[in-house]
């Protein structure tokens, strides 16, 4: 294993094991391997003291609601992590969750989407936009849209493009990628969407070849590809144009080493999410955090897109 995947690999695992010694026991292992994640891909040192201050505060301020739960803990790491004082952003992300429950989105997403929603000047707006978005996916394809694609849709309406020309975008990855290896179905959207996202007009053929090639390449080395790795593919192939074998080696190692690990066994398709987010190890323009690809006419915050991927399959039914 290259040094690089080793040290993050290693911070993962210790940010997990002070994070498990610390926390209420009765948390789930899926959210503190999710704040461990977080952290570690980030490279933003994990501060006990501030992560129960943040979440405690978040818990004063909800009552009784779905973000006193465990939910505050994964809020709490993507504030810290994101912003320099956190404690700010809470009251406007309280203030957002009641703008999107007014424009009748999915009430599971509701925080998700707020969150994505923070820096927005004109929430209504792009609460508005995102709307008109998804209508035009359940136009589209009406069979396999469903509640994880309000998340997306909020993200694809940053994107500045109108709607017909979004939807022949992702219709046109879609199509393409179910007539090689990829299989047809919700998964595939949200693929089709992640790429409409990170994907510049002149390269959507370049990374088509690349998600197949990395798709193949995946299966023949036995890896098991479901729910939101074809996401995850995606960013791959936005983001590593060259050596793919070997970026899927590296993945393999790393993955290899967490389905050895004690309290990592039983949830393999968690460590082949951590597998691939350690390996393309993204980051900004001043080496910090996970956030930009596309070109200067468009970036879009590869952090959202993370974000909403990570938690849309800790909450779906198939992130066992």
């Amino acid at each position: 294993m290259n040094v690089k995947n080793e040290e993050i690999l290693k911070n993962y695992l210790s940010i997990y094991n002070e994070i498990k010694s610390e926390i209420d026991k009765d948390t789930s292992n899926d959210t503190i391997k999710t704040v461990a994640l977080l952290y570690s891909i980030s490279n933003k040192p994990f501060q006990l003291e501030l992560f129960d201050e943040m979440s405690e505060r978040i818990k004063s301020k909800v009552g009784f609601s779905t973000l006193s739960g465990e939910l505050r803990f994964i809020i709490s790491t993507i504030l810290i992590i994101k912003y320099e004082y956190p404690f700010t952003k809470i009251n406007y992300l309280l203030d957002n969750i009641k703008l999107v429950g007014e424009f009748d989105l999915y009430s599971k997403y509701s925080l998700f989407i707020a969150f994505i929603l923070l820096d927005e000047k004109d929430v209504k707006k792009r609460l508005e936009d995102s709307r008109n978005i998804f209508y035009d996916m359940q136009d589209n394809h009406s069979f396999i849209t469903g509640e994880e694609d309000y998340t997306f849709s909020v993200l694809l309406s940053e994107a500045g493009k109108n709607n017909s020309t979004l939807m022949e975008e992702i219709d046109y990855y879609y199509k393409n990628l179910a007539k090689d290896c990829y299989r047809r179905g919700n998964n595939l959207q949200l693929l089709s969407h992640v790429l409409a996202l990170v994907v510049t007009e002149d390269k959507k053929d370049v990374v088509i070849e690349n998600c197949i090639a990395i798709y193949k390449s995946m299966k023949q080395k036995g890896f098991k590809i479901k729910g939101i790795i074809y996401a995850l593919i995606g960013l791959m192939s936005a983001v590593i144009s060259e050596d793919i074998e070997l970026a899927i080696i590296e993945i393999n190692e790393v993955l290899h080493v967490l389905n050895n690990t004690k309290y990592f066994k039983k949830n393999k398709s968690f460590n082949l999410v951590v597998a691939i987010l350690i390996v393309i190890n993204l980051k900004d323009q001043d080496n910090h955090t996970l956030y930009y690809i596309g070109d200067n006419k468009f970036k879009t915050n590869l952090q959202y897109s993370l974000i909403v991927a990570i938690l849309s399959k800790i909450i779906s039914t198939d992130s066992k």
